[in-house]
Formats: structure tokens, sequence, C-alpha cells
């Protein structure tokens, strides 16, 4: 399988997460988690940047498709979820695949700069993003990652 094995998220970062749930809704994609707030608070080790920074988002996930659909608002500017809306015009796009892998040294040894990280606060299992985006277009997330 190596650094990308089957695609378990995909992540959609959105300047207003209400109105993308009702666009999806439209569709006939309605069976959204309630939105929740991520805030540094209900997470240890935060990295944004490759540096350790706090960041907050909205975030609400849908499981009817074979594949979860995960929208994600930024809350402040100290994120790439944040960063990537100025990059794409203020507007809603694909921001990241979450992939099951092999090895977490594998993914490493890729030399990608890590551009997100965290550990919901008591689960010892992180998150972490890698820079994907001249070669794929997008970011790859990695989850969970056993911190132990």
């Amino acid at each position: 399988m190596g650094i990308m094995g089957d695609i378990n998220q995909i992540g959609i970062v959105t300047p207003d997460i209400e109105r993308t749930m009702e666009e999806f809704k439209k569709v006939g994609l309605d069976g959204w988690s309630e939105v929740y707030v991520n805030t540094p608070d209900k997470f240890e080790d935060m990295v944004a940047d490759g540096e350790p920074r706090e960041y907050a988002s909205k975030c609400a996930s849908n499981f009817d498709l074979n594949v979860e659909i995960e929208l994600i608002e930024p809350l402040d500017d100290n994120s790439d979820y944040a960063a990537f809306l100025k990059r794409n015009g203020g507007k809603a796009g694909v921001h990241h695949l979450r992939v099951d892998f092999d090895d977490m040294d594998d993914v490493k040894a890729t030399g990608k700069k890590m551009l997100l990280a965290g550990v919901p606060a008591g689960s010892g299992m992180a998150y972490e993003y890698y820079d994907f985006t001249d070669e794929l277009g997008l970011v790859l997330e990695y989850f969970p990652v056993d911190r132990d």
C-alpha cells in the first residue's frame, strides 16, 4: 500500500459550513452530523505550517456515501485550512484526502512538509497532514497515527 492506500475521507474546506451543508443537501447528501467546534483546548500537540501553533475550526461529517465527506470552516488564520481558502479565492474546495498507509516512516521519508497535526485530548492517536499539492493538487491526511 505504501504512503497512500484506501481513501476514507474527502476533506472540503469552506468559508461557510452551514451554507455548504445546505448546498450538499440540495444534491441529495443530507445525513450531516452536528457542526462541532474544534478549539485548542480539545487537542494536544497542535502543529500548523510545520510549527507548534494552535488553531480552531468548525467541522461536520457525512457518512452516507462509501467515503466520509468532512466539511471544515477555519475560525482563525492559523491553519492551512485558512491558507487554502486564501489560495482558492475564498471558495470552498477539496483540501485533503485521508488515506490508509502502511508505515508512517515511509510518509516522513518523502520529506514533505507537515502542514497540520494534533492529538484529540486524551486519545494518544494523532492526525498528520502532509503537503502533496505540487504533485497531487491536494494534501494527504494520515489518521490514526500512534504517538507512542
